[in-house]
């Protein structure tokens, strides 16, 4: 890990804000941890089961700096869960909606159908969109907006002002 000086005059930690959920972060090292969590998600996704192993790990990280994001912006870290939740019930909800299809209209897939097919699918694509436009917005929200000034009840200002 390498360290820089930051406006405060002292050292920063990578480990601090890849592995703690305390304290803020400012917008260029958001930016940097997400990256580094996006590109060893990327490689390790080449990897079969240890890949998925190791990108399970990445959650902690990806949790950690968004936390600290938030407070750096003088919010709760529990707003993390949004897009985690939205993910894990719009996922679920999606499959259902997927295997139902299949199962109400089993002919039409065996006969390979294809207007029955998207018309099977299409809701769960439009759930699965939806998911990603609203995470999107949530990591631009959190990466793009500026830090509260001054310290608040998470820290003091890590850009020193």
């Amino acid at each position: 890990m390498t360290m820089e000086p930051v406006a405060s005059g002292e050292a920063f930690d990578w480990k601090k804000v890849l592995l703690s959920f305390e304290g803020r972060t400012r917008r260029s090292h958001f930016w940097i941890g997400w990256l580094i969590c996006l590109g060893l998600g990327v490689v390790l996704g080449w990897i079969p089961i240890l890949g998925l192993l190791l990108s399970l790990a990445l959650i902690w990280p990806n949790l950690a700096i968004t936390v600290k994001r938030l407070h750096d912006m003088g919010h709760t870290g529990w707003l993390a869960a949004i897009p985690f939740v939205l993910g894990l019930v719009g996922g679920v909800v999606g499959a259902m909606m997927v295997g139902t299809g299949v199962f109400m209209n089993q002919a039409a897939f065996e006969n390979e159908d294809a207007a029955v097919i998207m018309s099977t699918i299409a809701p769960a694509l439009g759930i699965f969109g939806l998911i990603g436009l609203v995470s999107l917005g949530f990591l631009l929200w959190i990466g793009l907006t500026d830090s509260k000034p001054g310290p608040n009840k998470y820290g003091p200002n890590p850009k020193g002002l």
